[in-house]
């Protein structure tokens, strides 16, 4: 069941919301919970019931793997065991195929494989598990009760898609749930926040598909497409995979809070990113968290071995996770190459930083430029700080920013072409199309202006007006989507501005009423967007493939 569905919005939300609500009205708050959890393996066994029987064999195998690491003097076996159990089954269901495929590439071989179908949500709710396993080793704490663990991975706002969460974060909140009551205003962020999600995936996700897909599939088919038209198909995908991940993320954490359930987000406006470090900071943060927490640092992270092989190997894996195929591979390696120029870059800036502060500021005795500034000989790290800022210019952040972002963005962009693309050879095709190698093609309108000069550089195709592809409307769309993105509060910031946290609360006599206003226009969104999805064909979101 999709959350831009009818059935979602008009009849299994309201349904679980009247429910959830009813058992709090009767003081059965406990069993509030397990009607969460009721609806929510409803809400999974919607796509396919065979694959219910996985995720509950799943939960159950993991919950007493749980009790037994926190319990038992045992604690690594039962970790391991618990750890290679939940790979084992990823294996088998995401990866068999593509090893195989592998295999008998390499070997010229041919090995048969039962044909799968991969359960949905597997690589979300196993590395939630491995995550938990791996906690309770390191805190000896477990869930002691089974309807509180169930809950905690079938949550259904967080099931398909993220994001992965850690038992500490919503255990807590479980507990408050069993004895307390929702406040209203949580509520009302939570609906803003699904409303806006909705609206970030119908009006503008969905928009920008026919502008990405059309140009992929014909570079995956053979095709060459000519500069503009490659350009024009990256950039749609680009902000259509932010807007409909985005789109996910916010009504995720919206449908929790409808709840009264904080879910951490996990989307911070990436594409402002100044670098490459900042934006692994700002998308997919639950997924980077898990990372870093249970792969990069085990592998030795920056304290031990080689911390560029370190960072390497982290994203190819990291690649892999999104899908069994060679393009993930890649798009994983390019980014940690990506990580590993950054990080390189930022030391090279360092010691170019040192070497002029301590030659312009008189500390020429420093010993050299390899010193980091915080650390010049004869001054506190406060010192350092005032001398810092009395000796550099320092520009104004949206200029000094700027070519941090959108350096940062087009390398994005680059590497998502190995994302999209079903095949090696598309990737490449859109790859020399970005590059210009397949021409420039414009239309006659264009092309007629100045046809001895342009001919020197462009070509132009009989039949192809101003409005043939690529579209002028396409680059409209693409531009709003691009104004929206770089230069809008996102819709957390604009949630916690509209409805603050009791505690940030003022008595401002314009609160209430804002709110009300909100609202309204949320409200009227809603519409716009139920009255779209009711006469369009369902769309998935992108990141449940993964």
């Amino acid at each position: 069941m999709l959350f831009n569905s009818i059935p979602f919005i008009l009849v299994f939300l309201p349904a679980a919301l009247i429910g959830f609500y009813a058992l709090r009205r009767l003081d059965l708050f406990r069993i509030s919970l397990a009607w969460l959890s009721v609806v929510s393996l409803f809400f999974y066994a919607w796509w396919n019931p065979k694959y219910l029987f996985l995720l509950l064999f799943s939960i159950i195998a993991n919950f007493f793997l749980g009790n037994l690491i926190a319990s038992s003097p045992h604690k690594r076996f039962f970790l391991i065991t618990g750890i290679v159990g939940n790979l084992f089954a990823i294996a088998i269901y995401k990866y068999l195929g593509f090893f195989a495929v592998s295999v008998s590439y390499l070997t010229g071989t041919s090995i048969s494989i039962p044909d799968l179908i991969l359960p949905l949500a597997i690589s979300f709710f196993t590395f939630q598990q491995i995550a938990y396993l791996v906690d309770t080793h390191r805190t000896g704490r477990a869930e002691k009760q089974f309807d509180k663990y169930l809950l905690f991975i079938s949550f259904f706002p967080q099931l398909i898609a993220g994001p992965i969460v850690h038992h500490r974060e919503v255990s807590q909140q479980f507990n408050q749930l069993a004895i307390g009551n929702v406040h209203v205003e949580k509520i009302n962020a939570g609906i803003f926040l699904f409303v806006i999600g909705l609206a970030k995936k119908v009006l503008i996700a969905d928009q920008l598909a026919p502008y990405a897909t059309p140009v992929f599939s014909a570079a995956d088919a053979g095709s060459y497409p000519s500069f503009l038209e490659a350009w024009g198909g990256l950039l749609a995908y680009s902000f259509q995979l932010y807007f409909d991940f985005s789109g996910y993320a916010d009504m995720a954490v919206g449908l929790a809070k409808m709840f009264g359930v904080e879910l951490p987000i996990n989307f911070n406006s990436p594409y402002k990113s100044k670098n490459i470090i900042d934006f692994w900071r700002r998308w997919h943060i639950t997924l980077s968290h898990f990372l870093r927490d249970y792969l990069y640092i085990p592998l030795g992270g920056s304290r031990s071995g080689s911390k560029n092989l370190n960072l390497l190997i982290t994203m190819l894996l990291g690649g892999l996770w999104h899908g069994a195929g060679w393009n993930f591979v890649i798009w994983g390696g390019l980014h940690g190459a990506f990580l590993v120029i950054n990080h390189q870059w930022l030391y090279v800036k360092s010691l170019i930083s040192s070497f002029f502060l301590a030659r312009f500021s008189g500390f020429s005795n420093s010993g050299g430029f390899s010193a980091p500034a915080p650390y010049l000989p004869y001054q506190s790290s406060d010192e350092n700080i005032k001398q810092q800022s009395r000796t550099r210019f320092t520009l104004p952040s949206f200029i000094a920013d700027t070519p941090g972002i959108i350096t940062t963005f087009i390398a994005v962009s680059l590497a998502w072409i190995f994302f999209r693309s079903a095949s090696l050879d598309g990737a490449l095709s859109m790859l020399g199309g970005v590059s210009g190698l397949h021409g420039l093609v414009l239309p006659n309108q264009i092309f007629n202006i100045a046809p001895d000069i342009i001919s020197e550089f462009a070509q132009t195709s009989p039949n192809m007006s101003i409005g043939a592809f690529p579209h002028i409307s396409g680059f409209g769309v693409i531009f709003l989507a691009m104004l929206l993105a770089f230069f809008t509060p996102n819709s957390n910031q604009l949630s916690d501005w509209i409805f603050p946290a009791q505690e940030n609360r003022d008595s401002s006599k314009y609160t209430a009423p804002l709110s009300l206003v909100v609202m309204v226009v949320t409200g009227v969104l809603f519409l716009v967007c139920v009255k779209i999805i009711a006469v369009s064909p369902d769309s998935e979101f992108l990141y449940f493939n993964f």
